[in-house]
């Protein structure tokens, strides 16, 4: 099964299958995923021999029917499993970022039914997904779920929500999430704060 295939099945069962009822001439996610995938290509730019840099913000301009076809599908949700499937090829193709991806969807009166703009910028954040085995280690470092992430500021948010700095959709309280500690650190998630001394490893349930 094919990475875009994997990312199909995935959106499907996030969005209960509401993207299923409209006609396959429409924009379907999989049309985002691949062009989020052209984006990030043609815009990761070299910072040395062993570092290639990629935008983390994608904003995508959508026809009102497109946009609105999303807001049924559920933008959130949408916007995070492509969010999600985007670190994980960057992950394949070494691209490293600055801040967490995020993909926004916006509406413009101009464009028609199934045109969409896609425009990307690189935007520094509180946390920042290790996609490379040779990112600074010299951070904090939080795993979630095999989903590694690089803490850079005094504290990190995690949740559901947009505005959280690390967002999960499918966050549980059994889930454990495992901090490499460089520098003290806190951590917001769930009602649960979580504080540790430098130089430590901790384990911990939300």
């Amino acid at each position: 099964m094919s990475v875009l295939e994997r990312f199909e099945k995935s959106v499907e069962g996030a969005v209960n299958g509401v993207f299923a009822k409209f006609g396959s001439k429409d924009l379907q996610p999989v049309d985002l995923a691949r062009a989020l995938e052209r984006e990030i290509d043609a815009e990761a730019m070299p910072v040395d021999r062993d570092r290639t840099v990629a935008p983390n913000e994608y904003r995508f301009k959508l026809s009102t029917p497109d946009f609105d076809r999303i807001e049924q599908w559920g933008s959130e949700t949408l916007a995070n499993e492509l969010a999600d499937n985007l670190t994980q090829y960057a992950k394949s193709q070494r691209y490293a970022f600055v801040g967490p991806v995020v993909v926004i969807f916006e509406e413009d009166l101009d464009l028609t039914k199934g045109n969409f703009k896609l425009s990307a910028e690189s935007v520094q954040g509180n946390a920042v997904p290790v996609t490379t085995d040779d990112q600074a280690q010299d951070n904090p470092m939080l795993e979630i779920n095999r989903s590694q992430y690089l803490l850079t500021k005094e504290q990190t948010v995690i949740g559901r929500g947009s505005s959280c700095d690390i967002v999960f959709q499918r966050l549980h309280y059994w889930m454990a999430i495992r901090l490499r500690l460089a520098a003290p650190v806190s951590c917001t998630g769930l009602h649960r704060r979580i504080r540790s001394s430098p130089a430590q490893e901790l384990t911990t349930r939300l």
